[in-house]
């Protein structure tokens, strides 16, 4: 059995674990707060804590992610996969297509996860490693996305005039843009309706 905390072992898989555990109950705990708490955490959450969170020394938060924001991007996009779960359960309960699109719609934009991942996302900046990190958690979203809509589609015989695949990626592109907005302070941003016409689900 391995013992050592290189990233391939399997103490570093636990070790990984941990720390992601740690920085994503952070990042919720920053959310489930006041207004401001989800800006607070995303700027004021440093490795030091995450360290202490996780019960691990700070070098090996380093070690394991590279770095802070390499971290937090990650422990948004598992606290937003999470929500995601939720997010599908309210969709099976619609009773039509339209209601389908309008619950999809409110949920996505009422998850605090929304907040953090575009957040994170707009952390990514010019950093390689980064950027293609999130084109990999984006690809993760947009397949799961997709086989969810796929069974939803097949089980109350509705139809994807778009494609589910084009109706994942344009929802979910919709709801980064208005929730970016949102947080900018922008008024008169896109409203649940005209969101949840993005989804081609009729």
């Amino acid at each position: 059995m391995a013992t050592t905390d290189g990233t391939g072992t399997t103490r570093g898989a636990a070790t990984r674990s941990r720390i992601l555990a740690a920085t994503a109950g952070i990042l919720s705990a920053g959310a489930a707060g006041d207004p401001g708490g989800v800006r607070t955490a995303r700027h004021a959450v440093t490795v030091s804590q995450i360290a202490r969170a996780a019960g691990v020394y700070p070098n090996q938060v380093t070690h394991h992610f590279g770095s802070k924001d390499r971290l937090v991007l990650d422990a948004a996009f598992a606290l937003f996969l999470r929500d995601t779960s939720r997010l599908q359960a309210a969709g099976r309960r619609a009773g039509s297509a339209d209601a389908f699109r309008q619950v999809l719609a409110r949920t996505a934009l009422a998850m605090p996860s929304t907040l953090l991942v575009v957040r994170a996302l707009a952390a990514a900046g010019d950093d390689d490693a980064r950027r293609a990190r999130v084109r990999l958690l984006l690809a993760v979203l947009f397949r799961q996305s997709e086989r969810y809509l796929e069974r939803i589609v097949a089980e109350h015989g509705w139809a994807s005039t778009s494609g589910v695949d084009r109706d994942a990626r344009t929802f979910w592109s919709a709801v980064f843009g208005a929730t970016l907005l949102a947080d900018a302070g922008v008024t008169g941003g896109p409203s649940d309706l005209d969101l949840a016409g993005t989804v081609s689900i009729r």
